[in-house]
């Protein structure tokens, strides 16, 4: 150690434990985290970019306020929505890239957006943190026979 001091080896069923479980910690606050987003009436507009593939859904979802979303494809196609916003909207893609979503506000408004990308991408890291945590658990459990048995002998 850097102090000069001599600490014992990490076991490897502890440093399973510890990254299932981190995996487990972090997916659920990216998943569950979202602040929402305050748009002044007096902005043009509110930009976000998101590469997105066939069949991603982006949802918009109007706490306060008014707007009209618009979309801007890869292909440079420009989509209007056809009507004010005052509740939810989606948008699937129709093709691979990057989108453009620009929110216009007609009043001042507050609003939440999130991209749901399927089962997969979303979701792919909570079966792999199971596995490691559930690993680490069972491994420190079948070594619990193996370990040496610390005690004080007095005569």
């Amino acid at each position: 150690m850097g102090a000069g001091g001599d600490a014992p080896p990490v076991k490897s069923e502890n440093v399973m434990i510890l990254i299932g479980s981190s995996i487990l910690l972090i997916m659920l606050i990216i998943q569950a985290w979202s602040i929402p987003t305050i748009i002044p009436e007096d902005e043009d507009y509110f930009q976000v970019k998101y590469d997105l593939s066939e069949g991603d859904i982006f949802y918009i979802t109007v706490n306060e306020g008014v707007v009209r979303p618009e979309v801007i494809q890869p292909s440079g196609y420009v989509e209007y929505s056809d009507k004010n916003v005052d509740d939810k909207w989606e948008y699937t893609a129709e093709e691979d890239g990057v989108h453009t979503f620009s929110i216009v506000p007609l009043e001042e408004s507050e609003i939440h957006y999130e991209v749901s990308r399927g089962i997969i991408y979303d979701y792919i890291m909570y079966p792999i943190g199971i596995a490691i945590l559930a690993f680490g658990l069972w491994k420190k459990d079948a070594n619990k026979a193996d370990e040496a048995i610390e005690a004080v002998l007095e005569d």
